[in-house]
């Protein structure tokens, strides 16, 4: 009689492997361009850093010269940053200055790409850019709406997207991600909270 065979363990399986991290993208200091070159002669102390990643220049400036800036950024015939593709900002908790604006140019004539951004403390506000490129308002009044970041000189400001009795900026770090009753839906929605095992069954018909 053939004797039974015992069961073979199994194999432990392998660990998958450790996620690998992102890229870090490369970031090196401008050197000898001519533009950024003139632009910290003629502004100077106002650029604090001039950086490159990807072939996009990027500048960090001082707020209280944005409007300078970006005139000459715009009016200057070998700059040519004649269009505002965007306007965007960041909220980074933990810093002396944790709002940062951030102001997307292309010039159509040289195809040139440039980011400007800006450090902004809790109690700062930017500096408009309208006067520069009119498309600059609603792009500041979304900046605004979603971050609570005030625009020196804008001549319209105030919400875009959200009521303007809202309350919070939805942008913000510090903003809650899970639904809120609140007293803008209170009062404008007419909601009741929905408490867990409580029976609505007939009260809403």
């Amino acid at each position: 009689m053939a004797e039974e065979q015992k069961p073979t363990a199994e194999k432990p399986k392998p660990a998958p492997p450790a996620p690998k991290a992102p890229p870090v993208a490369p970031v090196t200091e401008i050197q000898g361009d001519p533009i950024i070159e003139h632009l910290k002669t003629r502004f100077d102390g106002a650029v604090h850093q001039a950086v490159e990643s990807y072939g996009l220049q990027e500048l960090l400036i001082d707020r209280e010269r944005t409007v300078e800036i970006c005139r000459f950024l715009h009016d200057d015939p070998v700059a040519g940053f004649d269009f505002l593709t965007d306007v965007t900002a960041r909220h980074i908790p933990g810093r002396p200055k944790p709002y940062q604006v951030i102001y997307h140019l292309y010039g159509f004539s040289r195809n040139k790409r440039l980011r400007i951004k800006v450090d902004l403390s809790a109690d700062e506000a930017a500096q408009s850019v309208v006067e520069v490129w009119a498309a600059a308002n609603w792009m500041e009044r979304e900046v605004y709406d979603l971050f609570g970041i005030g625009f020196e000189g804008h001549p319209d400001l105030r919400r875009l997207l959200l009521p303007e009795d809202w309350e919070g900026y939805p942008l913000r770090k510090d903003y809650p991600m899970e639904f809120r009753y609140n007293r803008w839906t209170r009062e404008h929605l007419h909601m009741v909270p929905f408490e867990e095992g409580t029976e609505y069954s007939g009260k809403f018909e």
